[in-house]
Order: structure tokens, then sequence, then C-alpha cells
């Protein structure tokens, strides 16, 4: 079994990840390991500070060699010190500056481990985890009865952008930004993980074309036997 390490922002990535990647890439013969970097002696998760964040990965990369390891963290927020953000181009859609990002943060991280390119596997998501929720308004709208009163703002919300994943990144109109507007309150982790297991993986990639490249790319590292 091809084992990939997700280092994941926060507890939202790190329960999306077991309760819906790994139980579906388990049938590709693949274990997806998360895990969150730790911010100080007791706390886990968010500050993605540049040096931090690629000292990490490269640390988890020269735990084995026979592990592969990609990322889960939003492009809001990401503080300048991330490798590539300072000096992304004036790009209008999100997902090329998502890319970009990502091919600078990989470059950094493989020049110094000095290992195969293909070990490292980085997904920086645009903008935020949250998006991928948008992918089905009616999904939204199942978890908590009473938010079916919003159900034509979140659909206003949602066709207003090419996909979900281009939903803005301003600071009141990103997408938890939008959903936090709920009542009752939307609470990241447990509403996020019930929201995404309604909609399912299968709608998520066919409205998020970038999330659906990472993942194209996990699944092609299952060796040919487990398929």
């Amino acid at each position: 079994m091809t084992t990939v390490i997700v280092i994941c922002e926060g507890q939202t990535e790190l329960a999306f990840v077991r309760t819906l990647l790994q139980p579906h890439l388990a049938h590709e013969g693949i274990y997806m390991e998360p895990r969150l970097i730790s911010t100080s002696r007791k706390a886990k998760g968010g500050a993605l500070e540049g040096q931090r964040v690629r000292r990490y990965s490269c640390n988890v990369l020269k735990e084995r060699k026979d592990t592969y390891v990609t990322t889960f963290f939003d492009m809001y927020g990401l503080p300048m010190s991330f490798p590539g953000h300072a000096d992304v181009p004036s790009l209008a859609d999100p997902l090329d500056r998502a890319m970009h990002i990502e091919t600078a943060f990989h470059k950094e991280v493989i020049r110094e481990v000095n290992c195969r390119h293909d070990r490292f596997l980085p997904h920086i998501q645009p903008y935020e985890f949250e998006a991928l929720l948008f992918s089905d308004i009616e999904a939204i709208e199942k978890v908590v009865p009473s938010w079916r009163k919003s159900a034509a703002w979140l659909a206003e919300a949602r066709h207003g952008f090419i996909s979900p994943e281009h939903i803005n990144d301003g600071l009141h109109t990103h997408p938890s930004a939008r959903l936090k507007q709920l009542r009752p309150k939307f609470k990241k982790v447990a509403h996020g993980v019930a929201i995404s297991s309604h909609i399912g993986l299968r709608r998520m990639r066919a409205e998020c074309r970038h999330f659906d490249r990472w993942l194209n790319g996990i699944e092609a590292l299952a060796v040919p036997a487990s398929r």
C-alpha cells in the first residue's frame, strides 16, 4: 500500500481527510495519514509561517524514503512568508495563483531535501476549504434545516462565480465568512464535515477543478497491483 502523508492546515482539513479522503483512497490502495504542524508545545495547526512549513515538510520527507507528502492549505490568509506568495504574478484566476505558489513551494522543498520530485505534491486550496461546500447548496441546507431560509442568498453567492473555487477572498466575502453569517452560526469542523459528507467527493470534484486535479495526482500514486 502506498502511504501519503498530508500536512493539514487545521482541524477542519484533518477531519475532512479522515472522514472522506481516507476511505476513498483506501480503495485505491493508498493510505493517507493526516498531520498537523506543531506551533507550540500545546498547539497544532494554523500559523503557516513560511520557514516553519518548509522545515516541517522537509522533515516529514526525510523520515522515510518510501512515502509521499502532500499539503492541504488554504490560499486565503496565507502569509507573505510562504514560498511563492510574495512574488505571485498578477494572475486573475485564483487557480493559476494557487498553482504558482505550489510550484514555488515544491521547488524549495525538493531543493533542500534532494529527493525525487514526485514525492512532494503540495496542494493550496483556492481560496479555502469551505469553497468545496459551495459545490452543492442543497447539502448545506440539509445539515441545519433553519438554513433553508438562506437558500437564495447562498445560491446567489455560488452562481456569482465560475466555480466554488473562485468565490473571492474579500475580508467579509471569502467562503467561510459567508457561511459564518448563517444562523445558527456555522461551525467549521462539525458543519464542514457534515456538509461535505452530504455532498460527496464526486460532486466536489466535478465543481472544483483544482481540488480534482490534486486528488487525481494522489490517486496516480497507487501501485498497479492495487487497482
